[in-house]
């Protein structure tokens, strides 16, 4: 008799279950988490770990000059030790996935604190991304600062 309550918990569960839509991940998803983590790394000011989101011929097309991870590194590493934040935030407009090829725009905005000042910079970016038996790899992007809104 005990056994019957637990057989229909067990049942009931079993079928709500069931009834649950799975957890699919989307093709996009990984792409986009690379983009995200990418720049978490970059806001750590974690070099290794933003290099590992990268292809090692990366391509960066910043305020009209091309960088490379090197030369984004030389950029960032004055700010190591300063106590500098930054954290981003994601708009995504569109990400497109076909085969190993990837490709996604989108709106992020960062807020900066530096010395305690802060401030919000707005960049329309677009990035191109392959996957490797690592997963995706960032291989070229592009930032555009958005004006200051007045």
């Amino acid at each position: 008799m005990k056994n019957i309550p637990l057989l229909t918990i067990i049942l009931g569960l079993t079928l709500f279950l069931s009834g649950q839509p799975a957890l699919a991940q989307t093709p996009e998803a990984p792409v986009r988490q690379t983009v995200i983590d990418f720049f978490q790394a970059m806001a750590d000011l974690d070099f290794p770990k933003m290099r590992s989101y990268c292809q090692p011929d990366f391509q960066l097309l910043e305020h009209g000059e091309l960088w490379t991870l090197d030369v984004l590194e030389d950029k960032l590493k004055p700010n190591v030790g300063t106590g500098m934040q930054r954290t981003n935030v994601f708009e995504f407009i569109k990400v497109t996935v076909k085969g190993k090829t990837a490709w996604v725009s989108y709106h992020n905005s960062a807020q900066i604190v530096r010395q305690g000042q802060e401030r919000n910079v707005h960049w329309l970016e677009s990035a191109v991304l392959e996957k490797t038996r690592q997963g995706w790899k960032i291989a070229l992007l592009h930032s555009t600062v958005k004006p200051v809104k007045k």
